[in-house]
C-alpha cells in the first residue's frame, strides 16, 4: 500500500470507512471492532495510529442550496474560504467550493467566521442538493492532492496517514507487533479510548504527525533528521522509561530520532490513562490541519525502520 493510496481515501472523524477499507486490503488476519477500529493481534507491543482527518460536516441545506456546515476537528477559520471540497457517502462525490465575497465586493479584508461561510455545490436549491445525495450530517473532507516536492511529499490528510502507512510497511516486514489503526482521534481520542481497556499489551506505540515546527512548542527538531519521540505534549508527559528504552534501540540500530514535544495530543494519551505505558513517535509535518501538510521522505523511512526495531526489541 502507498502512502499516496492511503492519503487520497476520504475519513473525516467518524466516516472512516474508505480508509479502513483500504487497510484491510492491505494487511493479513485484521478485525473490525464495533467503534471501526482495525485490530491485528500480535505481541505485547501496540502500534497505534488514527485513520481520520480534520474536515467538516454539512449541517442544514439552504433553500438556495447552499450548505452550512460545522468544523470536525482543529481547523483555523482562515483557511476555508476558498478552499476545495468533496462530500462523500456510498456511491456519493460531490465537488464544492467554500465560497466568499471577492475583495472587490469587501471595503477592507477581515477575518471570517467558519460560520458565516458556506459550501457551493452549484445547484440553486435545497432540492437539487437533496437530488445529488446531499443531506445533512453529510461529511466534507478537502480535496486531495498528491506529490512530491524536493525531498518532501506533499499530500493531504498526512496527519495521519503518514502514520498509518508506516504500520502497514512495518507489518509487511514481519515486525512482531499488536497494529491498530483508530477512529475518531482527532475529535478526542475517541477510538483509542474505546479500545485501550480491550487490549492485552504491555506497551504502547503511537505513530503519529507532529506538527511542525516552533522553538517553544516543538523545541530544535528539524524535517529530514528523523522521527521525533514526543516527550511532552497538552496531555502531559508519557512514560519516561519507555521514551528512554525507544532512544536506546534507536541509537543501537542506528536509526535517527530527535527529542521534542508537540501541542495537541496524541492516542498515546488514552493508553497511558489505562494504565498501559505509552510514548508518542512523531513525523515532522509542516501546515498540520490545512489541506496540504508536508513530510520529508527520510522521516517517512526512518519511522519505519524505528517502529520495526521497537517491535522486534520489545517482543
Amino acid at each position: 500500500m502507498d502512502l499516496e493510496t492511503l492519503t487520497k481515501a476520504l475519513g473525516v472523524s467518524g466516516f472512516e470507512e474508505e480508509v479502513r477499507r483500504r487497510i484491510l486490503d492491505a494487511v493479513g488476519g485484521a478485525e473490525v471492532d464495533e467503534f471501526g477500529n482495525v485490530v491485528v493481534r500480535g505481541s505485547k507491543v501496540a502500534f497505534v495510529a488514527h485513520m481520520d482527518e480534520v474536515g467538516l460536516l454539512v449541517t442544514n441545506i439552504e433553500e438556495d442550496g447552499r450548505l452550512k456546515f460545522r468544523k470536525v476537528g482543529g481547523i483555523d477559520d482562515k483557511i476555508l474560504p476558498g478552499s476545495s471540497v468533496v462530500l462523500y457517502g456510498d456511491g456519493l462525490r460531490v465537488e464544492g467550493v467554500i465560497g466568499i465575497a471577492p475583495p472587490h465586493f469587501q471595503q477592507q479584508q477581515q477575518q471570517i467566521s467558519w460560520q458565516e461561510l458556506f459550501i457551493d455545490i452549484g445547484v440553486s436549491s435545497r432540492q437539487e442538493a437533496e437530488a445529488l445525495g446531499v443531506s445533512p450530517m453529510t461529511p466534507a473532507a478537502f480535496s486531495r492532492r498528491y506529490a512530491e516536492v524536493g525531498k518532501y511529499v506533499s499530500a493531504t490528510a498526512l496527519d495521519d496517514r503518514a502514520g498509518c502507512w508506516a504500520l502497514i510497511e512495518a507489518y509487511k516486514r514481519g515486525a512482531p507487533g499488536t497494529f491498530v489503526w483508530s477512529v475518531q482521534e482527532e475529535v478526542g481520542l475517541m477510538g483509542a479510548r474505546a479500545i485501550a481497556n480491550h487490549l492485552d499489551v504491555k506497551y504502547a506505540v503511537v505513530v503519529d504527525t507532529t506538527a511542525c515546527c516552533h522553538p517553544n512548542w516543538t523545541g530544535g527538531v528539524k524535517p529530514g533528521n528523523g522521527p521525533v519521540l514526543r516527550i511532552f505534549d497538552n496531555y502531559g508527559a508519557y512514560n519516561n522509561k519507555l521514551a528512554k528504552r525507544v532512544l536506546e534501540i534507536a541509537k543501537k540500530r542506528g536509526i535517527p530520532i530527535q527529542i521534542g514535544a508537540g501541542g495537541g495530543g496524541t492516542d498515546a494519551a488514552a493508553f497511558f490513562v489505562t494504565g498501559v505505558p505509552s510514548v508518542a513517535i512523531g513525523i515532522l509535518t509542516k501546515y498540520s490541519h490545512s489541506p496540504i501538510e508536508m513530510a520529508h521522505k527520510e522521516d517517512l523511512k526512518h519511522a519505519v525502520e524505528l517502529i520495526t526495531a521497537i517491535a522486534e526489541e520489545l517482543a
